[in-house]
């Protein structure tokens, strides 16, 4: 996931909004970001629609 960092900031969007939007925790985010956790197929759907780019892009 750590491309989910690279596009949430191209997006100038925050970890809290992220967040927010996706209806989970910011330290979830975090981890997400970090590779410590690994968000469901259907977060993954969301935060593909949300940043802007494909599942693949997203977790390549």
């Amino acid at each position: 996931m750590s491309k989910l960092k690279e596009y949430r900031r191209k997006n100038d969007y925050t970890q809290r909004y992220i967040a927010y939007k996706m209806g989970v925790s910011q330290q979830t985010v975090v981890k997400w970001e970090k590779g410590q956790a690994v968000p469901s197929i259907t977060h993954l759907i969301k935060l593909s629609s949300l940043i802007g780019c494909s599942i693949e892009e997203l977790i390549a």
